[in-house]
């Protein structure tokens, strides 16, 4: 499906119907060809209207030509891989996160966005503007920096929802007594998570890396150059803070292994002490039995008189123990 938008620096900015050809569009007007599941029609009908190659169109569509960027002189085409923020509670996260391939068409005057589904990135940047904006001021390759701005942003708020997963997950560890085993699964979870972002943004570099070199004539030496230098610095920002958030999951997982070991010490501790008051109830016991006269032994409330001894005995131990807090 084809929705195409007209963006008017000096009028309205409206959807646009696309007829059998383009519109003559004037200086401060930008058209924007957003393509959801594109089919054999669309890419035809976009090859007629664009007049883009059959060679462009096979590189768009071919499923293995990843990360790739390609100049045509008159405009370029990269695609990136953009997350797919999914809802879920504070309590759990998805094992891995979601992506979808988004491919970029740019021209001076026009850009084409193509992705199989729809992508909140492009639909909160189309609503963004509530009135009329000066976005057909600018130029294709500007937009497309602002898209690819968006698109990291995109990666900065999923690790907002691992944040919150993390608090809550550092939380439910320290509260409990007993540190249990379904912790642990979460901060796989997490790890994988966080793991899954990284080996989605890392490639891309070469994408962001690329379109800022001053080889690449379609946006050296314009006024969108300094939009992809900064660009280039928001990557290298993203990245540090998708690495910070494995740092945070690695501190979790040192957490929960700290509380293991401390539930740990607590049961030695625990069966220390058992230990240690059995086999001295045992060992009063014996000394006991040696020093009572055998007329009272034979006596039958003497066996619960030194029952009743020991027991009180171990309960005082235990109080003791308990107000310590060796146990």
């Amino acid at each position: 499906m084809i929705k195409a938008y007209l963006y008017d620096a000096t009028s309205e900015d409206r959807e646009l119907a696309l007829a059998s050809a383009l519109p003559e569009l004037a200086e401060d007007q930008i058209l924007w060809a957003d393509v959801t599941g594109p089919t054999p029609e669309d890419f035809a009908r976009l090859g007629e209207l664009f007049g883009l190659s059959p060679q462009v169109l096979a590189t768009v569509h071919r499923a293995d030509s990843r990360f790739s960027l390609d100049n045509y002189g008159d405009f370029f085409h990269c695609d990136v891989m953009a997350v797919v923020r999914q809802p879920t509670a504070t309590r759990t996260i998805a094992r891995t996160a979601a992506a979808v391939r988004l491919d970029f068409i740019v021209a001076r005057q026009w850009l084409i966005t193509l992705h199989p589904e729809g992508l909140t990135v492009l639909e909160q940047f189309r609503n963004r503007g509530k009135g009329e904006t000066l976005i057909g001021a600018l130029t294709g390759p500007q937009v497309a920096a602002s898209l690819l701005d968006w698109h990291l942003e995109a990666f900065l708020g999923a690790l907002e929802d691992l944040d919150r997963f993390i608090d809550g997950l550092d939380a439910r560890i320290l509260s409990r007594s007993r540190v249990r085993d379904s912790l642990l699964d979460e901060v796989v979870r997490g790890r994988r998570y966080v793991s899954s972002l990284r080996r989605l943004l890392g490639p891309q570099r070469s994408i962001f890396y690329g379109v800022s070199r001053p080889d690449f004539s379609p946006i050296a030496g314009t006024d969108a150059a300094v939009h992809y230098t900064a660009l280039e610095r928001r990557f290298e920002r993203t990245l540090d803070a998708i690495e910070h958030g494995r740092d945070l999951m690695q501190s979790s997982f040192d957490l929960f292994a700290t509380r293991t070991a401390e539930t740990t010490n607590m049961l030695i501790r625990r069966l220390t002490f058992l230990s240690v008051t059995l086999g001295g109830i045992s060992a009063i016991a014996c000394l006991l039995s040696m020093a009572l006269p055998q007329p009272l032994a034979r006596v039958g409330y003497a066996f619960w008189l030194v029952v009743g001894a020991l027991g009180a005995t171990a309960s005082i131990g235990l109080v003791v123990a308990r107000l310590r807090k060796w146990i």
